[in-house]
């Protein structure tokens, strides 16, 4: 039986100050993990479930008292919690971040930014395929906004949501909270279900895809429906709110987190909120109720949003400024203190007289109005400095080609030292744009894709050899080696590669995902199918980790040998275990790390040499080199900068090696003629 009108009004107007204890304790976790333990708090987790819990109470309410919610009170009434203290730390960040960060990462930031500010930063970083736990990725000072574009969005999803279940239940004549119910459970087994299966699938894509966590939000919506009527034990409180807490404290202490979130490893913590609400609608003495609810709980609680957004830009600009990944505990502590400190300052100067704008008639307009005007200077800024950076980008490609000369620079015995104050090719500013266009136009298999993307390059019309290149990202950086001479030389390129997987055979075991198995299948199948005069590929991984080549690449490759298929084999480059781009940095050029030793990441012989009984339709190719003169692999050679990333080659060095892998290759496909 569903409660009364005046039941409904006591549950909407009674003050739950637990949750504000609920939120400082959240913030602290995700603060405290991303600082000391570089992990997942499932601190995030808590506010989607709180947030799904208080806007469902809220848009009730407004149904209740006015028979409907009208859109733009709503959005403005949200606006005037979220954006002043947002829109100041994303200025801040801009700002800071001119001074501070590399280059290499501006181009980055100026993106995150723009997505922040618009609350699509969730999409953005998954479309740039971006590892939210994977510590040797470079991460921005606006990458923590993912989790505020997905509240942003929840919201107005929910606002629709609302009016859709207001709509139903007028036109049933039913109570609109059964409607809701039977809306909020079905997005919860549909979400719920999705996140669990993408994040087999594609667990990075799936820690920012909006619909792997609408169950979390959905879920805090249900508890509020029917809170009220969870009875519990006085004894059965205590213990369930109490172990509702220490639950979430140790999650991230207890579970491994690196690919399982957010799939049902989630529930952890969303069971763990669940459970403190849950003991807080039935008080005890020694409740945890009482700790959340206290004063200093409650006067915390009114930080929690801005310690979650403030922590982290600290944290990355220390890393950047310190030269470190690692912050010691009192430097831990100020941090924590700082973002506390400056959270209340934005909070009583800047979001309380905006939340205090009242008025019978000209309060909205105001009120938008001053919000539009906080997000001007951040637009704006953003927009001058990204402008600046396309200034810098097409006056560095006008320069000579004899002023950039990268991997000819070693062949001609040329000067490799650099100068601080040297032009460097590409511009570092631009340094995750200097990629193949592969990716740009759909030639890259993504993970997930069902089809086989096959684009061609070079002399199309008449060409009088063909080559296919495949495999993974490692492979990809080549085809701007091929283009460079492709045309001249009447070479058709096939190009087949895919995404964070290898031209392998079958049998490497579970760390190959089910799309890259698949991929590979259809890959070896058109390789046969085309017949091409030879193939390109890596002979190895290129990593010390894995120290011979796998039994499975030399079967794949004696397999093709049976179908008369040739294998130009290019030994994989250096893959160095930290971001190389950012050596590309004049703060970083003389740093220890930024010093790769050749004979670890490119020792003699090469795996494929060390093969017992090799393929004879494979010949290797060991351009180590040029990637490591003088038994280092410095992250600038001949004024280019030679990776892009942590460890993939940049199109700029690639076409630098154009006329040194131009000899090797016309002489094995003339000795084929």
């Amino acid at each position: 039986m569903m409660k009364s009108n005046s039941e409904l009004d006591l549950q909407k107007k009674r003050f739950r100050p637990e949750i504000e204890g609920l939120r400082i304790v959240a913030a602290l976790l995700v603060a405290i993990y991303h600082i000391w333990m570089q992990r997942v708090s499932g601190g995030v987790d808590v506010f989607f479930v709180v947030s799904g819990f208080l806007i469902t109470a809220s848009l009730l309410s407004k149904v209740h008292k006015d028979g409907t919610v009208n859109f733009f009170d709503f959005i403005l009434g949200l606006a005037k919690r979220l954006f002043p203290a947002a829109f100041t730390v994303l200025l801040s960040i801009v700002i800071a971040s001119y001074f501070i960060l590399p280059e290499v990462q501006w181009t980055q930031t100026i993106k995150e930014v723009f997505a922040s500010i618009l609350y699509y930063e969730n999409w953005q970083l998954a479309m740039t395929n971006t590892d939210y736990l994977d510590q040797t990725n470079t991460k921005s000072p606006v990458q923590h906004f993912w989790a505020m574009s997905i509240q942003g969005q929840f919201y107005v999803i929910w606002f629709f949501i609302i009016m859709i279940a207001l709509w139903t239940s007028q036109r049933l004549e039913r109570e609109i909270r059964k409607t809701l119910f039977v809306i909020l459970t079905a997005l919860t087994l549909i979400s719920f279900g999705y996140s669990v299966y993408l994040t087999e699938v594609n667990q990075p894509w799936a820690y920012f895809d909006t619909r792997t966590r609408v169950w979390e939000f959905a879920l805090g919506g249900l508890l509020f429906l029917f809170i009220t009527r969870i009875r519990l034990p006085f004894w059965m409180s205590g213990v369930v709110g109490w172990l509702g807490l220490i639950a979430l404290i140790s999650c991230g202490l207890l579970l491994d987190v690196g690919g399982r979130f957010p799939g049902y490893v989630a529930l952890w913590p969303v069971v763990a909120a669940i459970l403190v609400l849950a003991a807080g609608e039935n008080p005890t003495r020694f409740g945890v109720e009482k700790f959340l609810g206290s004063k200093p709980m409650r006067k915390l609680g009114g930080y929690s949003y801005g310690l979650y957004l403030w922590h982290w830009p600290i944290v990355a600009f220390y890393y950047v400024v310190m030269g470190t990944t690692e912050i010691p505990v009192i430097h831990g502590i100020l941090i924590i203190l700082l973002s506390l400190g400056l959270s209340w300052m934005v909070t009583n100067i800047i979001e309380k007289p905006i939340r205090g704008i009242k008025g019978k008639r000209n309060y909205r307009p105001k009120v938008a109005t001053t919000l539009l005007m906080m997000a001007v200077p951040v637009l704006v800024a953003n927009t001058v400095w990204s402008s600046s950076i396309n200034n810098d980008i097409n006056e560095s490609t006008k320069a000579s080609a004899q002023d950039f000369p990268g991997a000819m620079a070693v062949e001609k015995g040329m000067e490799l030292s650099y100068d601080r104050n040297t032009e460097l090719q590409p511009s570092p500013a631009n340094l995750d744009g200097d990629v193949a266009d592969t990716y740009e136009i759909g030639c890259h298999h993504e993970e997930g894709q069902t089809d086989l993307p096959v684009c061609e390059y070079g002399e199309l019309e008449d060409p009088k050899y063909e080559v296919i290149l495949v495999g993974g990202s490692h492979v990809v950086p080549w085809l701007g080696t091929l283009n460079t001479f492709a045309e001249e030389e009447g070479i058709k390129i096939y190009n087949i590669t895919k995404i964070s997987c290898r031209f392998n055979g079958e049998g490497v075991g579970e760390e190959m995902a089910p799309d890259c198995r698949d991929w590979n299948q259809m890959a070896k199948e058109k390789v046969i199918e085309l017949d091409a005069d030879l193939i390109i590929t890596n002979t190895d991984l290129g990593t010390p980790a894995n120290p011979e080549v796998e039994p499975e690449r030399v079967e794949l490759y004696r397999e093709l040998e049976a179908h008369d298929i040739e294998i130009f084999g290019i030994r994989n480059n250096p893959r160095p275990l930290f971001d190389m781009g950012l050596c590309a940095n004049p703060a970083n050029i003389e740093n220890e790390e930024c010093t790769v030793s050749a004979d670890e990441y490119v020792p003699q012989p090469s795996k494929w040499s060390r093969v017992e009984d090799k393929p004879s339709n494979v010949t290797e190719y060991d351009y180590s080199e040029y990637f490591c003169p003088d038994g280092s692999c410095p992250a600038i050679i001949g004024n280019t900068i030679v990776y892009f990333d942590g460890f993939h080659m940049s199109n700029s060095y690639a076409e630098s090696m154009g006329p040194i892998v131009r000899e090797d290759l016309m002489e094995k496909l003339e000795s084929l003629e």
